[in-house]
């Protein structure tokens, strides 16, 4: 995912009527003008979309409204973002347009406003789209939307081969590696301690539960569990370990701070297909990495990784592990991001050839920031 900035990074989302950190109904990014190629996301938080603007170039509109995750509303907030895509659409008039998916319900307005206009689109589908229940009971409609797409771009093979049982066009692009920022305010860490960041949503695919109840840690270790806590219980906070902390959510510049000064990071997750966007945040911030051994994981993140299972005993093992290994698995990490940006480039380069080789006209297609031949 993905494209989650990580899940557990990601700022509050803010109430109806304020601007969120990273734009609720943002301006394009990056060129304006009719042709060329959008970026389109209904997700205010999504950190692959930004990561993927600003390494090819392309603008990104990020259109949302009302509260963020929240169900009971979604029916109105969806209308009027259809509204809102469809106005920006007809004002911008652009010759390709990448939409995110989830929700299925943004691509199926860029490709009702394609059939008007004539314009092209392809589809950004998140590993949510096929894994998560709440979106299963829409994959006839992802099926149809992709199949009328010049290609779906996915994160792993096994979800390109799933889209292509559909008979879209598949193609694989993981998420970029972001440029971390250089450390601002600065998050209050012990230097005296291993510190480690547990990057969390608190989302159902998640062992929550498995981590919080952590406690058999090196005594030097002191573990901070990031994102929306209110879901924890009482019961829960009471019987947590005095060396795990739960941040809540953070401030981009406090959580980009732990990142660059803890000493290890870990992410979870339960799902078998899903790259988790905190693992390319260790690697860009040359952190040891702690991760579940799903294929997925293994196939993508090779280096300066201790993999793990899902239960708390595996956890605390692999927290353990990661710290006996510190000094390896560090110099590993640098060695990976060198190797894990000139892939992406490259693969990246394939995907502007597929584009093109779909009907988009070369013209119309970005030119990313290390330039294409």
């Amino acid at each position: 995912m993905e494209s989650p900035a990580s899940v557990g990074s990601r700022p509050a989302a803010p109430t109806s009527g304020q601007a969120p950190e990273q734009g609720w109904i943002e301006p394009a990014r990056g060129g304006a003008g009719h042709g060329g190629t959008v970026l389109l996301s209904w997700d205010p938080v999504c950190q692959r979309s930004d990561s993927i603007s600003a390494e090819t170039g392309a603008p990104l509109r990020t259109i949302h409204y009302l509260l963020y995750r929240r169900p009971w509303i979604a029916p109105l907030k969806y209308v009027l973002q259809a509204i809102a895509t469809f106005g920006f659409l007809a004002r911008r008039r652009p010759a390709l347009v990448v939409v995110t998916s989830p929700p299925p319900f943004a691509a199926l307005v860029v490709r009702a406003w394609c059939a008007l206009s004539g314009a092209r689109y392809a589809i950004d589908a998140h590993t949510g789209i096929f894994l998560e229940p709440k979106w299963r009971p829409f994959l006839p409609l992802s099926r149809f939307l992709s199949r009328g797409a010049v290609l779906t771009i996915v994160t792993n093979d096994a979800l390109r081969e799933t889209v292509e049982s559909w008979g879209g066009k598949g193609f694989v692009l993981p998420d970029p590696l972001p440029e971390l920022p250089a450390p601002g305010d600065p998050f209050p860490l012990d230097p005296r301690r291993f510190n480690v960041a547990a990057v969390f949503s608190f989302y159902e695919d998640e062992p929550v539960d498995e981590m919080l109840a952590v406690s058999d840690l090196p005594g030097d270790m002191h573990v901070y569990v990031t994102g929306d806590s209110s879901r924890v219980s009482e019961r829960q906070r009471s019987a947590l370990s005095p060396r795990v902390t739960l941040t809540g959510f953070l401030t981009r510049e406090h959580y980009d701070s732990l990142i660059a000064l803890c000493d290890a990071v870990v992410v979870l997750c339960t799902r078998p297909h899903t790259l988790l966007c905190g693992a390319y945040e260790a690697v860009a911030a040359h952190k040891p990495l702690l991760t579940s051994h799903s294929d997925a994981m293994r196939n993508h993140f090779r280096k300066g990784v201790v993999y793990t299972g899902n239960s708390t005993a595996e956890i605390e093992a692999g927290l353990r592990e990661v710290a006996a290994r510190r000094g390896v698995l560090a110099a590993e990490m640098r060695e990976a991001d060198g190797e894990m940006r000139g892939a992406w480039q490259r693969t990246c380069d394939r995907l502007l050839d597929e584009l093109e080789r779909g009907g988009v006209a070369r013209a119309d297609l970005p030119t990313p920031r290390w330039g294409r031949a």
